[in-house]
């Protein structure tokens, strides 16, 4: 018996293993992130703040014509001091005034590369039977707020969130 558990678990080990292998890594100078080999580092900045687009495997909008996707948005705060909650509450307060059919699902306090951070998770309806739903992580850091956003459709989120969680705790910040 301890033979067949002792493989078993060998078996997960060397899986878990073998599928982070053929991971990329994105490096800049105060931030890295893991990211799988099927999906895409795009030059794409629909904003000036964002620092990074990930995309998904062109398959993933076979079925929405919406790519699941992750980004890094880096907020200068200047000279301002805030702690994570209040930025957080800056930031609802921005979604649920600008996009009036927002609803938070969840906000909570989680540890991500050792700092103190929320992550919040919200959807909201664009038009055209485009549901989107978002988990974000936000953290304070050095005078900069980062926000660590996961888009995908609220259709297909619950297929891709698992390997967007195993990309989002990849995060890590220079220290």
């Amino acid at each position: 018996m301890k033979i067949k558990i002792t493989t078993l678990l060998l078996c997960f080990v060397s899986t878990a293993l073998f599928a982070q292998k053929d991971w990329k890594t994105l490096e800049k100078d105060n931030y890295a992130i893991n990211y799988p080999e099927d999906w895409i580092s795009s030059d794409q900045k629909p904003q000036p703040t964002m620092q990074f687009l990930l995309l998904s495997d062109e398959k993933s909008q076979e079925k929405d014509q919406f790519r699941e996707n992750i980004n890094l948005t880096i907020e200068d705060l200047r000279g301002q001091t805030l702690s994570t909650e209040e930025y957080v509450k800056i930031s609802l307060d921005q979604i649920t005034s600008q996009i009036p059919n927002s609803k938070i699902i969840s906000n909570d306090a989680i540890k991500i590369d050792g700092f103190e951070a929320r992550v919040v998770i919200w959807s909201a309806d664009f038009g055209n039977g485009m549901i989107l739903k978002f988990k974000q992580i936000l953290l304070i850091n050095s005078g900069n707020a980062y926000v660590l956003t996961f888009s995908s459709t609220a259709s297909e989120y619950d297929q891709y969130i698992e390997i967007g969680d195993k990309i989002l705790n990849s995060f890590k910040l220079a220290k």
